[in-house]
């Protein structure tokens, strides 16, 4: 019999102190703080009809230290659109000329053209070329992973 007072008294010890911890952590991690990754949005732009052989230009700013994700996406399968990361001193004709910094770049014909890289605080500019063959509409956006200290 008194065995099972005291598995009894065991299990409402056992109870009562993960009550107390749940209730005094509320909404904070009772463990303490942990790193999270956050995806945060940093540029969105659209286009339309992008003609064969045409270049689409949008500029942004990274605003965080962190992991940037461009991806252009467009309407057709059946067209080829690439897309090039660069610093905003470069634009088409330049890149034409091959005489940009090419930070990443997806040349693939498959759609979406992705590009992933590291990054700190800086300014990018985004060139979509449409190789064709028809023309396209599409959109591109960008967004930078951080690792964030969450309580």
């Amino acid at each position: 019999m008194q065995k099972d007072g005291r598995s009894s008294t065991r299990h409402w010890f056992v109870l009562g102190l993960c009550l107390t911890v749940t209730a005094c952590g509320g909404d904070k991690n009772v463990l303490g703080p942990r790193l999270e990754q956050v995806v945060v949005p940093q540029h969105a732009a659209g286009f339309a009809d992008l003609a064969r052989f045409a270049v689409y230009t949008t500029d942004f700013q990274v605003t965080a230290e962190g992991t940037l994700t461009v991806t252009v996406d467009w309407t057709s399968p059946t067209d080829d659109l690439d897309l090039f990361l660069t610093n905003p001193a470069c634009d088409n004709v330049a890149l034409a000329a091959g005489l940009c910094k090419i930070l990443a770049k997806d040349e693939g014909n498959s759609k979406p053209a992705t590009v992933t890289l590291p990054t700190g605080v800086t300014a990018y500019r985004v060139l979509v070329v449409n190789r064709g063959p028809g023309p396209e509409s599409g959109t591109v956006n960008a967004t930078l992973t951080e690792t964030r200290l969450v309580e």
